[in-house]
């Protein structure tokens, strides 16, 4: 495999925004116009260069929801384009919307005034963001491609020649106002920082050997760079409860979390797919990753939402009987201490958890859709 940067690296952003991470995290957390408006518009004539630059002479270009670049960069060099969703959130179907923060009413529908009330809102979202149109609409000017009325947001893949849903079909299956191009493949299960095979740190595996099931803290790769009393309020949370205690903090974390005691431990980063089914509960950010592994494991989950698809991720959770989710702001010892307490005394929650585990361990994503790219090619 080969690697080719493209679009601007993190210190990029860094000095042409005049932010740290940290920042850079919390501004897409309170807005997605700062995502696209100042994220991925301002480089995307470049990123699309550098991109037709590293594909030529490839089969095909498979490229993310929002991927406007790599739509661009396929369309410049005659290649096949294959759009890959990899949570339902970006998928904006009547029947089943995402649940998102400010359109709250949104919620599954077969039919009648829930179904409008849906397609409606869905319909006043393609308007205010059409005028993401126009950016992508220069660039293509720029190429020679013929300009385009697509949507950003809402119409990502439905002009590819293959459109898939890479996650799992138990957090959203295919809808019948779906792309005829679009299938949702299942989970494409990635679980390990440096690529290499998964194992879990020494001292990690330590402790859990040493004792009981432990509770499981994480804000997976994103929400951890704006943690505020997360991990803190988790560790007195445990202590409340008389559990034990796992804090994944993050590479530029506090590993001093876990204050030296001999009831928790603070590690950077340990592979979900060993960690997990060792938990007892594990409380996340609602990331569709983390989500899916804890899925996996068959383990009950708290999910506290901070950005993007997180909101939708949990409220899937907790429609398939498997967890639950509480408000960041709400995310308190006290109020975590009773939701986990119930939880760890819910016989039907951890049946069901355990139950659904079995399924989405079955799941095979990444061959699937390599089957389905593999036959477009032929």
């Amino acid at each position: 495999m080969g690697f080719h940067e493209v679009g601007p690296s993190l210190e990029r952003l860094r000095a042409d925004l005049g932010m740290d991470l940290a920042q850079i995290t919390q501004a897409i957390a309170a807005s997605d116009v700062f995502l696209f408006e100042k994220i991925m518009t301002p480089y995307l004539a470049s990123a699309t260069r550098q991109l037709i630059a590293a594909a030529n002479g490839a089969d095909a270009i498979i490229g993310g929801s929002f991927a406007a670049g790599a739509v661009m960069a396929a369309e410049a060099l005659d290649l096949p384009f294959v759009s890959v969703a990899l949570q339902p959130t970006v998928v904006f179907s009547a029947y089943d919307p995402p649940r998102l923060p400010k359109a709250p009413w949104l919620a599954p529908a077969t039919g009648g005034p829930r179904l409008w009330l849906n397609r409606a809102t869905i319909a006043i979202g393609r308007a205010a963001t059409d005028r993401w149109t126009r950016p992508v609409n220069a660039v293509r000017r720029e190429l020679g491609l013929s300009l385009t009325r697509d949507n950003l947001f809402f119409d990502a893949g439905r002009r590819a020649a293959l459109s898939l849903g890479l996650y799992s079909p138990l957090l959203g299956s295919r809808q019948s106002d779906a792309p005829d191009n679009f299938d949702v493949v299942g989970y494409a299960a990635y679980d390990s920082d440096l690529g290499g095979p998964a194992s879990l740190p020494p001292a990690l595996e330590a402790f859990l050997e040493a004792g009981p099931a432990p509770l499981v803290f994480t804000l997976g790769s994103a929400a951890v760079n704006i943690p505020g009393a997360f991990y803190r309020e988790s560790l007195a949370c445990a202590r409340r409860l008389g559990r034990r205690a796992v804090l994944l903090v993050g590479p530029d974390g506090d590993a001093s979390a876990a204050d030296g005691a001999a009831d928790a431990i603070a590690v950077a980063y340990a592979p979900y797919s060993l960690l997990f089914p060792r938990a007892a509960v594990v409380v996340h950010q609602g990331g569709v990753g983390t989500t899916q592994q804890a899925l996996r494991a068959g383990r009950p989950q708290i999910v506290v939402p901070h950005l993007a698809d997180q909101f939708d991720n949990g409220a899937r959770i907790a429609r398939l009987g498997v967890g639950i989710t509480m408000a960041r702001a709400a995310y308190r010892a006290e109020t975590a201490a009773r939701a986990l307490g119930g939880l760890l005394e819910d016989a039907a929650m951890i049946a069901t958890a355990a139950r659904i585990g079995e399924i989405a361990a079955e799941e095979d994503g990444a061959g699937d859709a390599a089957r389905r790219i593999a036959a477009l090619l032929a």
